[in-house]
C-alpha cells in the first residue's frame, strides 16, 4: 500500500512539471495561458484561464506557481469568478534572483467542492534585452513604490498599470490628508498643554493660607465696625434722652421764674401796706 501511494505521487509530480499545456481535472477542467510566449527583462506577466464547470461557491482560488531552471521564481493565488469561472494573475519578470535566461513552467492547480484540476503552460524568459515588436513603455512611480520600467505590446496590462498609478496618486492624496489633520490635531494637542501648565503654575502660586488670613482680618474688622455701630446707636439714644431732660429742666426754670416773681410781688404789697399803716 506504502508503494502504492510513493508512486502515485511521483506521476503526479512528473505530470505538473513535464506536461506542457496539459489539463488535469478531477471533476474540474482547468485552463492556462500567457499573454505572450517569450519575455525579457521586468516584463508584466499576464496569466488568465477558466475553471469548467465555473464554482458555486465563493472564495475559491486557483494557485499559479511560475518555476524555472532555478526553480520556483513566483507563486500566488487567483480568484475564481462564480459566473464564468475566469480567473487572472498578473507577475512581473525578473523580481528574483531566479529569473535567468531559460524556459519557465506556469503551472494553475484548483481544489473546490466540485472537484480538483490543473493546468499548465510555458514560455521563454531572457534576461536582458527587450521583447521583439516594440510596444509602449509604462513607468509606475510612487512615494512608497517604485516599478522598473516595463515594455509590453499588452493593451490590458497597460490599462492596469495605469489603474494602480491612479489608485496610488489617490492614496497618497489621502495620506497627505491625513497627515495635515494629525498635524492640526498635534498643534492643538500642545496648545492645551500650554494652558494647563499655566492654569497649573497660577494654582501652585496660589497660597490659600494667605489667602484665609486676609479673610480673617476682613472678619474682625466688620465685628469691630459693627461694635463701633452699636456704640454710636447708643450714643444717639443717650443723646434723645438728655433733649428731654432739657426739656424738662427748662420747664423747671420757668416755673422757678414765675414763683420768684409771685414772691417779689408779695413782698412789695406787704411793703406798701406797711407804709401806709404806720404814723
Amino acid at each position: 500500500m506504502k508503494t502504492i501511494r510513493t508512486i502515485a505521487a511521483l506521476l503526479v509530480a512528473a505530470f505538473l512539471i513535464f506536461g506542457p499545456t496539459v489539463v488535469f481535472a478531477a471533476g474540474e477542467t482547468v485552463s492556462v495561458a500567457t499573454n505572450s510566449s517569450a519575455y525579457s527583462g521586468a516584463a508584466v506577466i499576464q496569466i488568465s484561464g477558466t475553471v469548467t464547470p465555473a464554482p458555486t461557491t465563493a472564495n475559491t482560488a486557483v494557485v499559479v506557481t511560475t518555476s524555472g531552471t532555478m526553480g520556483v521564481v513566483d507563486t500566488g493565488t487567483a480568484p475564481v469568478a462564480t459566473s464564468t469561472g475566469a480567473y487572472q494573475y498578473v507577475l512581473v519578470a525578473g523580481g528574483s534572483t531566479g529569473w535567468v535566461t531559460g524556459t519557465y513552467t506556469v503551472n494553475a492547480t484548483y481544489g473546490g467542492p466540485g472537484g480538483t484540476g490543473s493546468a499548465s503552460t510555458t514560455f521563454s524568459y531572457t534576461a536582458s534585452g527587450t521583447t521583439s515588436g516594440g510596444g509602449s513603455t509604462v513607468t509606475v512611480t510612487s512615494t512608497t513604490v517604485t516599478f522598473t520600467t516595463i515594455t509590453t505590446t499588452d493593451a490590458a496590462v497597460l490599462s492596469s498599470l495605469s489603474s494602480i498609478q491612479s489608485s496610488i496618486s489617490a492614496e497618497q492624496t489621502t495620506l497627505a490628508a491625513i497627515q495635515s489633520s494629525v498635524n492640526l490635531i498635534t498643534t492643538s494637542l500642545n496648545s492645551i498643554t500650554s494652558t494647563l501648565s499655566t492654569i497649573s503654575s497660577s494654582v501652585s502660586a496660589l497660597n490659600l493660607s494667605s489667602v484665609q488670613s486676609s479673610l480673617n482680618t476682613i472678619s474682625t474688622g466688620v465685628t469691630g465696625i459693627t461694635n463701633t455701630l452699636s456704640s454710636i446707636s447708643s450714643g444717639i439714644t443717650a443723646v434723645s434722652g438728655v433733649s428731654g431732660q432739657l426739656s424738662t429742666l427748662t420747664t423747671a426754670v420757668n416755673n422757678n421764674q414765675t414763683y420768684v416773681l409771685v414772691v417779689a410781688a408779695l413782698a412789695a404789697i406787704v411793703l406798701v401796706l406797711e407804709l401806709a399803716t404806720s404814723p
